[in-house]
């Protein structure tokens, strides 16, 4: 019957989610982020705000249009008179059009991130250019309204209308179907076809100071500065009545916004921001105490996400008015640490660092805020680790003991050295084990109290968490021990059996264990999930069906059982909630509870429930409400945006922003791709980059890829800057993509770059190179081809050489045999020589003899007496002497002679004569006979006269030979 009822419930809470997703919560206060001017480092009032298309924040700022991309404010661009923004608008191209202080015009992103402002005011004549402030501006129906006190623009096709009053006009009001214009003569009026039109009755809206007009189906909701809350049906004014009527005129209204599900956002200018439903009743008050930053609101608008931003006199706030997730906050209670919380007859209370509190929770969740506070139980002041009911006491488990909480104070049932909490002994009603800091104690139910009995005796380690088996089996968790299975004596005083559990009976490790007892079975919490004891072999096995839903990898911190059977678990840093269905399977939800990711206090993480659906988390920044009724689209797209683009070398010099005035915003707008072409002397980049997702900003995780440069993807980190050094020359995109705490990855967003070559590695350096390249090729051809042709010549020139070596060699050898055959010839010439030497000197021998027989001859015929004897015949003497004085004359011998002598001696007759041309041919004669070193007395024969003579005609060649008289003429005559 249960389940069928938990069926019907879980059927009729599917079928009213459509409803409930856009109901704002009435228990506890949304997160809030507030942003200081501190944070954002400009003008402190902010007027208006806006959202791109990509999700970007634009805020009206006293100091120009200021940007926030969830990471990074700035300051984007101002007007041309440098006056204080007061409006925003745009359009479907993200075209922002502002209103200013005496200006107004639109400014439009250029590809290098820069914005570029565009005063529309030199379209005015020049009697209109003077006027206020442009308190509103709206982009509807392809024009472009600017409204000032002083008159209306209609901006369209680049041309602007003008609409004015005899009067001053008060306000100006955009609902769903029209726009509204409050005048101070005329009333109300009504904007349709560039004209203004009263509506009926007009003239009662004078003097109302109207703030704003929202629009319902039943008409029109007026919201006054001082007097309240009026709806105009059927061209009637009425009050409308709301519950906080007397906040509202106290405080002053000075804007509000219509919520999705009917609601109306009220700002105001002295109280924060008022939530009503539609009749009118009091859902949420937002002031300064409950966390907002300050009391005068500005302007109200909802993002994308469904987040409520809040402008303010100082400041911007973020309010989280979609989530399921509440603080339970009043006026008087600070932040402080939660380690349990309980409801217990219509109070809510919660164990902090600083004792026991309570407030009402009936009057808490009705919406009465104002009067509720949380109040401290008095007694305690300590650590309250644990509070419980245990029948119809309500117990507190402190550092000094046990205490029962009645009424607004806290008795002390048992002093002792701290307690950690409490767990009814299985089959004993009437008994209580505590877990005390050194031990076990017992505690007994006598007429309806609990009384101390006695600490138990043999177990003495740190009892922190306990739980009891349907066996009455005590199993104790130690932290950083093990697991402890206690069994008790008869009379609970002591422990009589002791079972310990470490790493050795199962466990991934013996840290951090915790025990739970989810469905009367007893299971356990490790560092690498949900383990339980197998009843047959007792040792530690992991459940099956928690490792399919939780795995294996995460600490197990917390499992709890709720009224509907729904088990809240902490697994690592994510809560989660796994429901059963009809199929036994589970449903596990964990995206509504991500915000409470590193909120719990460590080690005493608690999660309380209710009968009525209200959950409650313990953390160290408060309690925290969570209600199933009310759902969020977790699973909203949103985009990654690279903020600014740098190169960090050889200084700082920006490529691609958005702050304002830190680039050229002279380049046309239309160049949507932006690449840009940096020196290779630029390659040192550093990227800054952030997602559009506004929900725990500081909780988003980014990857990055340097494709081009890097293999993959990098891994997720909370990181949102990256620097590049040392870039080769190279095209590249910069990747980045975010993903939120809900685990939604964002489109990605890219950064094209290019890296040029340094100038030696340009088009036209390897041009060049490509010349000397081939200069240097011909050049190496052309030495190889004189070398090529010096190896020639000079293996011609080594033919040659080897030639002529070969000549010489045969000349060597010719020569050789020449000089043989001159030896042989010199032989035999001197052989021949010889020969005729000894002809010669046989010849000349003969001839001296002769010479010598003729000469005696002549002598003995000379000796002849031609008286004495006159038988001789005297004239064949006288012819005989004739014939004897021929032959000594020796004229055919001398010439024999001469040319055998002139072949001896190297024409030694010839060149003496030469020489000396005064010779006679006698002369001649002695001077060869001097060559062959004859004597006087060898030549005088050869000659035919006497020695005397032969010395005489030596000194008569003397002088023609012109010889000095110490000279030797044979000498001379041998050496000529």
């Amino acid at each position: 019957m249960t389940k069928f009822i938990i069926r019907i419930l879980i059927l009729s809470i599917s079928l009213l989610h459509p409803i409930v997703n856009a109901q704002i919560k009435k228990i506890g206060v949304p997160f809030i982020t507030n942003y200081s001017p501190k944070t954002y480092k400009a003008a402190s009032e902010n007027c208006d705000l806006i959202q791109d298309s990509k999700g970007m924040m634009f805020f009206a700022n006293h100091f120009g249009i200021m940007q926030f991309d969830g990471v990074r404010w700035s300051i984007v661009t101002q007007p041309e008179n440098r006056s204080m923004v007061r409006s925003l608008a745009i359009d479907k191209k993200d075209k922002i059009y502002v209103g200013a202080q005496g200006d107004f015009g639109y400014a439009v992103q250029l590809p290098n991130g820069q914005y570029k402002y565009t005063s529309l005011v030199k379209l005015l004549p020049v009697s209109f250019r003077n006027f206020g402030d442009v308190l509103h501006t709206v982009v509807r129906n392809n024009e472009v309204t600017f409204f000032s006190n002083e008159a209306i623009f209609i901006y369209k096709q680049n041309k602007i209308k003008i609409l004015q009053s005899p009067s001053k006009f008060d306000e100006f009001f955009e609902t769903k179907k029209a726009i509204y214009v409050s005048d101070n003569a005329k009333g109300l009026l009504k904007l349709e076809n560039d004209a203004l039109i009263a509506i009926p009755n007009s003239t009662q809206f004078i003097g109302m100071k109207i703030r704003k007009i929202l629009e319902t189906k039943e008409g029109l909701v007026i919201l006054t500065q001082k007097n309240g809350l009026f709806k105009y049906q059927n061209n009637e004014l009425k009050p409308f009545v709301t519950k906080v009527d007397a906040l509202l005129k106290q405080n002053q209204i000075s804007t509000a916004i219509f919520l999705s599900g009917g609601y109306f956002g009220i700002g105001t200018r002295q109280s924060g921001l008022i939530v009503l439903d539609s009749g009118g009743n009091l859902i949420q008050h937002v002031n300064k105490q409950m966390g907002l930053q300050n009391e005068y609101v500005t302007n109200l608008k909802v993002d994308v996400a469904g987040n409520l931003w809040v402008t303010l006199k100082e400041g911007i706030s973020l309010i989280q008015i979609s989530s399921p997730l509440s603080k339970i906050l009043d006026a008087s209670n600070s932040e402080t640490k939660i380690y349990c919380s309980k409801i217990y007859q219509n109070k809510l209370y919660i164990a902090t660092d600083n004792g026991v509190f309570w407030m009402d929770w009936d009057d808490y969740k009705n919406g009465q805020h104002k009067n509720v506070h949380f109040q401290r139980i008095s007694g305690m002041s300590e650590n309250v680790w644990n509070i419980d009911v245990f029948g119809n006491s309500l117990l507190a488990f402190e550092k000094n003991g046990i205490f029962e909480i009645k009424g607004n104070s806290a008795q002390l049932l048992a002093k002792t050295d701290g307690t950690w909490k409490g767990v009814i002994v299985p089959n004993h009603p009437d008994l209580l084990l505590v877990g005390g800091y050194t031990g076990l104690y017992l505690l007994k139910k006598i007429n309806s109290f609990w009384v101390f009995q006695h600490k138990i005796k043999g177990f003495e380690e740190s009892s922190r968490v306990i739980e009891t088996d349907t066996a009455g089996n005590i199993w104790i968790a130690h932290g950083y021990k093990g697991i402890y299975k206690l069994k008790f004596n008869k009379t609970f005083d002591a422990v009589s059996n002791v079972q310990f559990y470490n790493q050795e009976a199962g466990f991934p490790s013996s840290l951090f264990l915790n025990t739970f007892k989810i469905n009367n079975q007893i299971l356990f919490g490790t560092t690498k999930g949900v383990y339980k004891q197998d009843a047959a072999s007792k040792k530690m096995i992991p459940d099956p069906v928690f490792r399919k839903y939780l795995g294996m990898q995460n600490h197990i911190r917390l499992l709890k059982v709720d009224n509907q059977n729904n088990i809240w678990y902490v697994s690592g840093e994510n809560t989660g909630r796994m429901s059963q269905k009809a199929s036994g399977n589970f449903d596990v939800v964990e995206l509504p509870f991500r915000k409470l990711r590193y909120l719990y206090v460590p080690g005493f993480e608690n999660i309380q429930t209710t009968a009525s659906g209200d959950v409650f988390f313990g953390t160290q920044e408060g309690l925290i409400h969570y209600s199933a009724l009310k759902s969020k689209n977790y699973q909203f797209k949103y985009k990654a945006v690279i903020s600014e683009v740098k190169c960090i070398f050889p200084k700082d010099s920006l490529l691609f922003s958005s702050r304002y005035d830190v680039l050229p915003t002279n380049i046309k707008s239309e160049e949507k791709v932006f690449c840009p072409d940096l020196a290779y002397s630029n390659n040192a980049l550093h990227f800054s980059f952030a997602a559009l997702c506004y929900d725990e900003a500081d909780a988003t995780r980014y990857e990055y890829w340097l494709e081009g440069f890097e293999p993959k993807w990098s891994e997720w980190s909370l990181q949102t800057e990256k620097e590049y050094t040392n870039l080769p020359e190279n095209e590249y995109v910069f990747h980045v993509r975010a993903k939120n705490i809900y685990d939604v990855v964002s489109e990605e967003t890219v950064f094209k770059f290019e890296v040029l070559p340094p100038w030696y590695r340009t088009s036209w350096a390897y041009i060049l190179y490509f010349a000397l390249f081939g200069v240097l090729i011909y050049a190496i051809i052309k030495y190889q081809k004189n070398l090529a042709e010096r190896d020639r010549e000079q293996l011609i020139l080594n033919q040659e050489k080897q030639l002529l070596r070969n000549r010489a060699e045969l000349n060597e050898q010719k020569l050789a045999l020449e000089q043989e055959n001159m030896a042989i010839m010199k032989e035999n010439l001197e052989a021949t020589i010889n020969l005729k030497n000894a002809k010669v000197a046989s010849n000349t021998v003969n001839l001296i003899h002769l010479n010598k027989i003729l000469l005696s001859i002549k002598e003995l015929i000379s000796q002849i007496d031609k008286k004495n004897d006159s038988n001789t015949n005297f004239s064949l003497l006288t012819k005989i002497n004739r014939i004897i004085d021929h032959e000594l004359q020796g004229d055919q011998h001398w010439n024999e002679f001469e040319e055998i002598f002139n072949q001896l001696h190297d024409n030694f007759m010839q060149r003496l004569k030469t020489s000396f041309p005064e010779l006679t041919p006698r002369d001649m004669r002695l001077c060869a006979y001097l060559r062959m070193n004859f004597n006087t007395k060898e030549i005088a024969p050869l000659l035919g006269i006497s020695v005397r003579g032969v010395e005489d005609t030596r000194y008569r060649i003397r002088k023609k030979l012109q010889l000095p008289s110490d000279a030797n003429i044979t000498e001379f005559i041998l050496n000529f």
